[in-house]
């Protein structure tokens, strides 16, 4: 009943996902979107280590700990986030909350595997501007919205008693609307362009993960996941049409025929993902990691929907961070077997916009809480930078909530007795 139950708590929550907008920045204007972390929370509140691998947790961005596994997991993902976006002479706020990851994932004797759905990307924006001088001045208005999501399965294979491998096949799919819009002064009728793009494709992940024992109470741990660059394929739509001021009734409609141009049908990159990393920490007590990520997005393009304003560069990326527990054992008092964790993370991100190259910086703290049996409830805080308010760009200082539950249970177990 308990698997029943949890397997209709998932169908439901997976529509949750598909209609969600998980960004507020102007900077996810560019490439699929802001790119969203694709781990679970306890992985983001040691900075994003994918290095760090237990019996008990999911660990969605490395498909090799799935052959650690001992217990069947339930994970969900929110997070609520307040963006602070300033230039230089106004600033404003945008509240967004959405869902992380919905997964499930399950030991199987001799391999493990999990499923489940992922944001991959979030475009949510709207940036206006008056431009042209008293008594004919345009406002300009620029917007757009959607992402990309993530259904997934992984496989964890134990090649040694201390070295696996993994492999994962992510179906990519979405939608991406963008609206530019035009107002001038004493004209009733506005002007409008969109463009719309439905995104399909597959993609792959490969990981190796190693965990060695030192005198029975350390453990050496290390990680490697190569992502191969992707293609989706895009089915676009453009419209221009006149839309009144004054009610939502459209004056002239137009759907612009992109057979000719080659642009009906169109293909964006996924782009080729490599991560490595490398821990040490005592059994149930302490763990330090670091780790670096390299994506290779400076060829990124978009022909059907182009930004003279943004280009692209390799996005690399370091992690540090951590966990403690004073006392994994303890029966008397509740703090003492709760999971301390913090992280640091620099990013040079893939985005150039007005020709600055765009950098991201982040801390984090985190409380796994532990619940009855091994199931637990990890809570943590985040909070990031990126961008500058110089050059007509903007800084945005991010605080983000982060809440993930992971709920265990023992699944293929013979029974002793009936």
């Amino acid at each position: 009943m308990i698997q029943t139950n949890w397997s209709l708590f998932f169908i439901l929550m997976t529509s949750m996902v598909l209609a969600q907008s998980g960004s507020a920045s102007p900077y996810s204007s560019g490439g699929l979107g802001e790119r969203n972390f694709n781990g679970t929370q306890a992985t983001r509140h040691m900075g994003g280590l994918d290095v760090f691998t237990d019996s008990i947790h999911a660990n969605l961005n490395n498909p090799a700990s799935y052959a650690f596994l001992k217990l069947t997991t339930y994970s969900v993902g929110v997070n609520y986030r307040n963006n602070n976006i300033a230039s230089i002479t106004e600033s404003t706020n945008a509240d967004t909350a959405s869902l992380d990851y919905l997964s499930v994932s399950i030991p199987a004797g001799i391999f493990g595997f999990g499923f489940g759905i992922i944001p991959y990307s979030s475009v949510g924006y709207r940036i206006e501007g008056v431009s042209g001088v008293d008594g004919s001045e345009t406002l300009n208005r620029y917007e757009g919205t959607g992402g990309v999501n993530q259904t997934y399965l992984s496989v964890g294979v134990p090649l040694t008693k201390f070295l696996s491998f993994g492999a994962t096949i992510n179906y990519n799919f979405g939608n991406l609307f963008y609206r530019t819009g035009q107002f001038t002064e004493g004209v009733d009728n506005g002007t409008f362009l969109t463009n719309q793009s439905s995104l399909s494709g597959l993609n792959f992940l490969l990981s190796a993960q190693t965990i060695i024992p030192i005198k029975k109470k350390f453990k050496l741990q290390g990680m490697f996941s190569y992502q191969p660059e992707a293609s989706l394929t895009s089915q676009n739509d453009q419209i221009f049409y006149t839309q009144s001021l004054l009610s939502e009734s459209l004056s002239d409609f137009v759907e612009v025929d992109l057979q000719p141009l080659g642009l009906e049908k169109t293909s964006l990159d996924v782009s080729e993902t490599i991560r490595a990393g490398v821990g040490f920490g005592k059994n149930k007590k302490w763990f330090i990691g670091f780790q670096r990520n390299w994506i290779k997005s400076a060829y990124f393009e978009n022909n059907f929907f182009n930004r003279d304003n943004i280009s692209y560069r390799d996005s690399k990326q370091w992690s540090v961070g951590g966990f403690y527990i004073p006392n994994y054992t303890s029966f008397t008092n509740f703090w003492s077997r709760v999971v301390y964790r913090f992280g640091l993370r620099s990013e040079q991100m893939g985005l150039i916009v007005n020709n600055i190259p765009l950098t991201e910086t982040g801390i984090s703290f985190g409380m796994g809480l532990p619940l009855g049996g091994l199931s637990n409830v990890n809570v943590g805080l985040e909070l990031s930078q990126r961008g500058q308010k110089e050059d007509n760009l903007v800084k945005e200082s991010l605080i983000a909530l982060r809440v993930g539950l992971s709920l265990n249970d023992i699944w293929f177990i013979k029974r002793k007795y009936n």
